[in-house]
Parts: structure tokens; C-alpha cells; sequence
């Protein structure tokens, strides 16, 4: 651990609705591990001298880490996947903090606390995917009823959106189709409607909150990147220092190969599975690699590459540079420039 000087004590605390489990080691060696209730939990920390505090990045983490640091402590958070290796023994809270202890002692990769107008513009991105993903179920239920009647249409949003009210119109006419099941359909319909108004609203809130953020018009800057990857970066790289480069940022997103082996051989594999990874953010750049690769002002790299390789791969490795350039872009609060390798000069 670094820097263990200017503390005066490191403590490992698994947070939860009513009771903190705090285990606390001072400078001059003292252990405890102790409950302490929600009420109290701030008290502990009043008043003593600066304090590392190591925490499990999970719900309600991020008010505690603001609500630490005001008081002049230290806190990292750490993602619960990386935590969960050190924790031994039966599971139980004075277990789970030692094991959080001993991650904050082995210096286990950060998740950085986020400030006010980055939480609420994370929630936001939350609240957004979250429709999203009822919006295309609430799609899929629709259009598995009509194949139900020989009634199709194609994959495309538009192509439903065009389609889907006319062949619910049709089901009305029919005498073998019941108007119950008519009737949950146009309702069913009105709310794919009402979901597509409420998440280009959210879209634009999102939009709204970014724009007050110095780094929203640095990552705007970079080609085949709109709002909502801009928004999604300003979460990601609030604090670039999390990730040592930005080949670890790609392969945290999933844009890297995985790799194994033993022996002193090693073998590169594949990407992640999507249950493996960001998959959402993975999604999101994978959209603005498309859009590099559709471009009229390819750079010679992109061309290149387009030439030699399989569509899907070089989509992959586009989304993968520019996952390192927005780092790069993050950590030296530069605008991306044309001598970049993904953009050619107009």
C-alpha cells in the first residue's frame, strides 16, 4: 500500500442498510472489527486523523465515499468481482470487511467517486438503458404475437414503428382473432410509443447535464462519437487515473482478447462474452466504429485494415483504438487531432 505514512489508521467496511461493518488496523498495529449502526457511522470517522478507507463499489457506496472524504479521509472503492477472492472463511459482515481490507491493502483496481453532477448523470444513463431494454422486449412481444397470425414485418425500428399499427388495424377485421387479444396489442403498442418519447427525453436531459462538464466537448471531438458515448465516457473516465493506459480501459470495456496459459506459454483467445464485460459500453463504441468505417474521411490505418480483415474484426479493432484515444484524451484533457490514426485530414 502506498503512501501508508500519512494515515492513521486503514479500515475495510462492508456498508449495508442498517448496520457497517467496520475492521479498522491503526498505524501502531491495533485490529478491530466492529458493528456499527447507520446512525452512528459517520461519528466514527469525526474527528480522527485522515483515515484510508477501502469500500465495495455497490449501492449507496458512492454517498459514503462523498460523505468520508468531506470529512477528510481517503476512500477507494473497489469492484465487488475483484474484492470477493480476498474474503475467506463463512460468509458473514466480519468477513466480508477483513476481506475488503485486505483488497485495499493489495491495492485492487479503484471505481472513482463520482461527484453530484456525474452520479445523477450516471442514474440517468441507468434509467435510460433500463427502458431500452423493456422497449425492445415490449417490441419483441409484439411482433411474436403477429407472427402468431402470419402477420410479419421487417427487423428495423422504423420498419415496426411504420408497420406494426396497420397489421393491429388488420387483426381487427379478422373473425378468428379474438378482440381481447386486439385490444392488449394496441395497448401494448401505445406504450412502445410512450417509451420512445420518455427515452429521447431522457436523451436530452443526459445531453443537458454533459454539456455543463468541462471534458463533454473534448470527447465530443473524436470522429463516429455523439452524446450519449460523450455522456457514458464523462462516467467512465471521471478519474482516467483508475486505469494504468488505455489498453487496460479497452480490455475493462471488453475490446481486448482474453488470454491464458501456464508454463510460461500463453495463448490469446477471444474477446469477452457479453455477460463478461461492459457489454453496454462495448456497444457503444462498437456503434461509433461503424460510423468511422462508414465515413467518407477514412484514414489510411482504417482503410487499410478494411482491405485485409473481416468486417467484424476490423470493427473490433477501430472500437479498441479509439477506446485507448479517449483515455489518452481524458488523462491529458487534450481534443482529439487528425494526427490521430483513426481520422484523415478533410
Amino acid at each position: 500500500m502506498t503512501n501508508d505514512i500519512q494515515f492513521s489508521s486503514f479500515c475495510g467496511i462492508d456498508i449495508a442498510k442498517s448496520v457497517m461493518q467496520v475492521y479498522k488496523v491503526s498505524s501502531d498495529g491495533v485490529v478491530s472489527n466492529k458493528a456499527v449502526k447507520r446512525a452512528d457511522f459517520l461519528n466514527e470517522f469525526r474527528n480522527i486523523p485522515p483515515a484510508l478507507i477501502g469500500m465495495e463499489a455497490c449501492g449507496g457506496s458512492q454517498h459514503w465515499a462523498r460523505e468520508l472524504q468531506s470529512l477528510g479521509h481517503t476512500v477507494r472503492l473497489m469492484p465487488p468481482k475483484l474484492v470477493k477472492p480476498y474474503v475467506t472463511g463463512l460468509k458473514n459482515d466480519k468477513n466480508d470487511a477483513r476481506g475488503i481490507y485486505t483488497a485495499l491493502e493489495m491495492s485492487v483496481r479503484e471505481v472513482p467517486v463520482k461527484s453530484a453532477a456525474i452520479r445523477d448523470l450516471a442514474l440517468l444513463q441507468t434509467m435510460r438503458a433500463k427502458r431500452q431494454r423493456e422497449k425492445v422486449a415490449k417490441i419483441n412481444h409484439i411482433r411474436g404475437i403477429l407472427t402468431e397470425y402470419g402477420l410479419v414485418m421487417g427487423k428495423s425500428l422504423n420498419a415496426f414503428l411504420a408497420k406494426a399499427g396497420s397489421l393491429i388495424v388488420e387483426l381487427k377485421d379478422r373473425a378468428d382473432v379474438s378482440p381481447y387479444v386486439v385490444s392488449e396489442l394496441i395497448a401494448l403498442f401505445e406504450e412502445v410509443k410512450e417509451a420512445i418519447a420518455k427515452i429521447k427525453e431522457l436523451e436530452t436531459n443526459i445531453e443537458s447535464i454533459a454539456k455543463t462538464l468541462k471534458q463533454y466537448d473534448l470527447f465530443r471531438s473524436a470522429p463516429g462519437v455523439g452524446p450519449i458515448t460523450a455522456a457514458t465516457m464523462l462516467v467512465l473516465l471521471c478519474n482516467p487515473a483508475v486505469f494504468k493506459n488505455g489498453r487496460e480501459f479497452a480490455a475493462y470495456i471488453g475490446l481486448a482478447p482474453k488470454s491464458s496459459g501456464s508454463g510460461g506459454k500463453n495463448f490469446v483467445t477471444h474477446i469477452p462474452k457479453k455477460y463478461e464485460c461492459n457489454n453496454e459500453v462495448r456497444t457503444l463504441l462498437v456503434q461509433c466504429a461503424h460510423a468511422i468505417c462508414r465515413s467518407k474521411h477514412k484514414s489510411d490505418w482504417v482503410s487499410s485494415i478494411l482491405a485485409r480483415k473481416p468486417k467484424k474484426v476490423v470493427i473490433i479493432a477501430v472500437a479498441n483504438k479509439l477506446a485507448r484515444q479517449l483515455w489518452i484524451m481524458a488523462k491529458k484533457g487534450e481534443k482529439f487531432e487528425r494526427r490521430f490514426i483513426l481520422a484523415a485530414a478533410q
